[in-house]
């Protein structure tokens, strides 16, 4: 089989992740919601390359802290360094917001940290993916950042609204709550109500911008200096930008949870 030249491609700046392959679906299921049809009548669930560039950083992440945790040592190896590196400053960054708190919501907001800062920064050394198409062999990145998707960062917000929500409900009561939203005038309820609904929205949109703008950002820079490789920008927006935003997302997470918390006092663990 003859192959023709290779090409190198740039996916299309502005559009919704690809799918990649589907999962075959019974056929009593293929009513089920999202479900579709994909080769011969047959139906199943999409996935798409979000969806495995998820799953890869959560395979990475793991493999990351259990090489870091497997043989724990008074003298550390290096990757039990960087494991105790990450988790010190995560909880010191929390520590300083939540105070006595910290130890019940570092678990969520470590992982939510470092989940979106792999995410963030996965394209900065963008994996290859090759295939043949018509006669042609392709290369292409295997991945996407999946917070460049906005299915992902609502998703994470969400959490964090269930997370804030329910720590305003445990600490006041339903009624609490409820009576929070008419202060400190009963007349002020359609504004906490839109107060409380931007919140998710807030940090969905801010976090799916930005990374959804530096990718489309470098890909046209790539598309009129194809020959160059502007590796300051890829500081930049990979790095840079990715290291910001993951911040950004874990702070206001942290102040809207402090907000539900309020003056109420941490009870001590038994």
């Amino acid at each position: 089989m003859r192959i023709g030249p290779i090409e190198f491609i740039t996916p299309p700046l502005v559009e919704g992740p690809a799918i990649m392959f589907h999962i075959p679906l019974p056929h009593f299921l293929n009513q089920i919601p999202f479900a579709m049809e994909y080769a011969d009548g047959k139906f199943g669930l999409p996935v798409t390359i979000t969806v495995i560039s998820t799953w890869f950083v959560i395979l990475m992440l793991a493999l990351l802290f259990k090489m870091g945790t497997k043989k724990l040592e008074m003298i550390p190896g290096k990757a039990q360094i960087v494991a105790e590196s990450v988790y010190e400053f995560v909880y010191g960054i929390i520590h300083q917001m939540l105070g006595d708190w910290t130890s019940r919501y570092f678990t969520f907001l470590g992982s939510l940290f470092v989940f979106i800062l792999g995410c963030n920064l996965l394209m900065f050394v963008p994996i290859p993916w090759g295939g043949l198409k018509d006669g042609v062999f392709t290369l292409a990145p295997a991945f996407r950042a999946p917070t460049a998707d906005l299915n992902t960062t609502v998703g994470l917000a969400l959490l964090t609204t269930a997370v804030f929500l329910g720590t305003s409900v445990k600490v006041n009561g339903v009624l609490g709550y409820f009576k929070g939203l008419l202060e400190p005038m009963p007349f002020m309820l359609p504004i906490n109500l839109v107060g409380e609904l931007a919140k998710p929205t807030n940090i969905s949109i801010r976090l799916f911008g930005n990374m959804f703008a530096g990718m489309v950002i470098m890909g046209l820079i790539y598309k009129a200096a194809p020959m160059v490789i502007p590796a300051p920008l890829h500081l930049y927006f990979d790095i840079f930008s990715g290291i910001v935003q993951s911040f950004v997302f874990l702070m206001l997470s942290m102040v809207y949870i402090q907000g539900s918390l309020g003056d109420a006092q941490c009870p001590n663990d038994k």
